[in-house]
């Protein structure tokens, strides 16, 4: 048995439908479940003891819930503290959501799992992050995964793949900032489900970037979205971007040498299953 916490967010609900889909028996928990907050202990909710637990859930700032402020950031620490105490009492494996967002983005060298990381200083929840993997590490049997972009059905409306397949979708142009070079990293969430399910039947200790084998522009996004979805179409604003530094280019080898895991899924084929997750509602 797999517990698997932040089990309705874009990842969780992947991470579900894989296990169930794979015959592996699922406790899914989320805010309306049991809150991992209030310091109550989870063992009082799950008494048999699971083989793994699939850590997601966190008080992400892209979430319609949560600011990234300091107290959403005491809101992912006690998350972490209530699940870390929990695995230690199961004495089982744990496999911790991170972010590729700790690394520097101002730099355009490949980000390795050793590389040094950048904790910005305007981000509590960064700095949160930071301390849940230097946390985790500690426990006797981890897996800390940094992720960069997910994408596919059920994404925030404030992240930039969701708003050009809204506007693509309603026939309204795409309007890029500034050249359109800024980069993002996307996997699909199908492809994140199978590497969380992978380290957590896996016995390997460390820290993967669970990356796509390269980034992916703000243009080429945009052009992908527009060309899958058959309507819209791509402008430039005019305006500067002031994120037009920002790069996503990180390593998987880790992943592919030691999970055996590398992303199999398209941006294209990405766009098609929120197009059709869209098309079903």
């Amino acid at each position: 048995m797999i517990v698997v916490t932040g089990a309705k967010g874009i990842i969780g609900r992947a991470v579900v439908a894989q296990l169930l889909t794979e015959g592996i028996a699922v406790k899914e928990i989320s805010r309306d479940v049991f809150d991992l907050s209030s310091g109550n202990n989870l063992t009082s909710h799950i008494r048999e003891q699971p083989e793994a637990v699939i850590h997601l859930a966190a008080a992400v700032p892209h979430s319609l819930h949560y600011p990234d402020t300091d107290t959403s950031a005491e809101l992912t620490r006690s998350i972490d503290s209530c699940v870390l105490e929990a695995a230690r009492t199961w004495n089982c494996r744990i496999i911790y959501a991170s972010t590729c967002s700790l690394y520097d983005k101002r730099s355009n060298e490949v980000m390795f799992e050793e590389s040094p990381v950048f904790v910005r200083p305007d981000s509590p929840y960064m700095k949160a992050k930071n301390e849940g993997e230097a946390l985790f590490a500690k426990h006797a049997s981890f897996a800390i995964m940094r992720v960069p972009a997910p994408i596919g059905p059920g994404l925030p409306t404030s992240v930039a793949a969701k708003r050009f397949f809204d506007l693509a979708s309603e026939a309204q142009p795409i309007r890029l900032w500034g050249s359109g070079k800024r980069e993002q990293n996307y996997v699909d969430v199908r492809d994140i489900a199978d590497v969380m399910i992978k380290a957590a039947f896996s016995n390997v200790n460390g820290v993967f970037n669970i990356a796509a084998n390269a980034p992916t522009t703000m243009l080429s996004l945009a052009t992908t979205i527009v060309a899958v979805v058959g309507k819209g179409r791509v402008e430039f604003a005019g305006i500067s971007d002031p994120l037009e530094y920002e790069h996503a280019r990180f390593s998987n080898k880790r992943a592919r040498d030691l999970l055996f895991w590398w992303p199999k899924i398209s941006l294209e084929n990405s766009i098609r299953s929120m197009q059709k997750a869209k098309n079903e509602n």
